[in-house]
């Protein structure tokens, strides 16, 4: 041989295998594969070749009836999943430091704006009287509609009527003219009520909110001016304020606690109460209970819901003799106990368990349905029955 001899000590180990390349790969491609194979064992899903599928008339029926009732049942579980769920709960009001706004809208047809005032009274004694800042009074006709007030003029001089004498030359406004009757001790009577200046309105509806602790009270509307004498609340008027009666027809448009919700609507709104004759008092008792209604976002409003009862009686006596205090008192009573309205939103597990739900029923439903329907016709084929689908 050319070259050097070959060690046969070099030999003795054996044929050593040349490094090629992508070998690794090859092994690494062996392994994927032996791991699929081990997971095709739990392969509980069996598969079954195209060619090897048979369709039929029965089940494209039962296709299209399970299509048209998974959209049915998909429609309403969405609808379900957009309404939102109102919890109801009860607990002990702990929000006593707080005030109690309350709002009136109330028309009374037969007084005038300038014989209408608005007092509160509560439990501890506290007295707000002819609360006038935050209410607005509009004067109204005969017929009910909101006017204007008379206006004086600068050189103007309006009879006094009966009242007429060297004190009271000129009355230009209806309290002019009232005060001057007050002075000689005469009857207003139809004569005061008839006269040019008071002839410019008849009614008065008073919209406003007051603001009061909360605590139980009463807001009233009564005959008299209202003031505070030796830490009582009183009211002063004479006989010629009722010489023909008090007339409290009144017709409530709104009365609400606390803060209004969007489109709520009061139990008293749209009441109604007429008096022909005499002076009546009329009561509204009503029960208070605190109530939070928080929305889906988690936003309060702390409002009030109630309840009333009413009573009424006529005050004047045959002799002219009052029993009691013409008017209209709402008597408030708060609850211990405070009501929570909340209202919660479906989380998004509740759409997608509802979905599975309804596609696993319903296609084991369809399943057993369309199994049963081929059973039935291949079986009036093999009688000899010739089958429809």
């Amino acid at each position: 041989r050319r070259g050097s001899d070959v060690n046969p000590l070099a030999m003795e180990g054996g044929i050593r295998r040349r490094h090629v390349a992508g070998a690794s790969s090859q092994e690494k491609q062996s392994a994927t594969s032996k791991a699929f194979d081990t997971l095709r064992r739990f392969d509980v899903y069996q598969k079954v070749e195209d060619d090897y599928v048979q369709k039929s008339k029965s089940g494209g029926v039962v296709t299209v009836v399970t299509a048209i009732i998974l959209t049915l049942l998909f429609y309403v579980e969405l609808c379900e999943f957009c309404a939102v769920d109102t919890v109801h709960s009860f607990e002990v009001d702990t929000r006593t430091n707080q005030q109690l706004p309350i709002t009136v809208n109330i028309s009374f047809p037969s007084l005038r704006c300038d014989e209408v005032s608005v007092d509160t009274i509560n439990s501890i004694g506290m007295s707000q009287a002819s609360l006038e800042g935050s209410l607005t009074k509009v004067p109204l006709d005969l017929a009910g509609r909101q006017t204007e007030l008379r206006q004086p003029k600068a050189d103007e001089c309006l009879p006094c009527l009966s009242a007429a004498d060297d004190a009271h030359h000129c009355c230009n406004t209806c309290v002019e003219l009232k005060a001057a009757y007050t002075d000689l001790g005469l009857s207003y009577g139809r004569e005061l009520h008839e006269s040019a200046q008071c002839s410019d309105h008849k009614g008065c509806r008073v919209d406003g909110k007051v603001v009061v602790l909360k605590v139980s009270g009463n807001v009233h509307v009564a005959l008299g001016k209202a003031k505070t004498s030796q830490g009582k609340h009183v009211h002063e008027f004479s006989n010629q304020d009722v010489g023909e009666g008090f007339n409290t027809s009144h017709e409530i448009h709104a009365l609400f606690f606390g803060d209004r919700p969007e489109g709520a609507r009061s139990p008293l709104e749209g009441s109604r109460r007429v008096v022909k004759h005499g002076a009546y008092m009329f009561h509204y008792y009503i029960k208070l209970v605190p109530t939070v209604i928080e929305d889906r976002w988690g936003t309060e409003l702390y409002t009030y819901q109630y309840t009333f009862s009413e009573s009424a009686r006529n005050v004047q006596s045959k002799a002219g003799e009052l029993t009691g205090l013409p008017g209209v008192f709402f008597v408030y009573d708060l609850s211990a106990f405070m009501m929570r309205t909340s209202s919660k939103a479906k989380p998004w597990s509740y759409i997608f368990t509802s979905i599975c739900a309804i596609v696993g029923g319903v296609f084991s439903i369809a399943k057993l349905m369309e199994k049963a329907v081929t059973g039935i016709f291949s079986g009036r084929q093999r009688g000899g029955v010739p089958a429809s689908l």
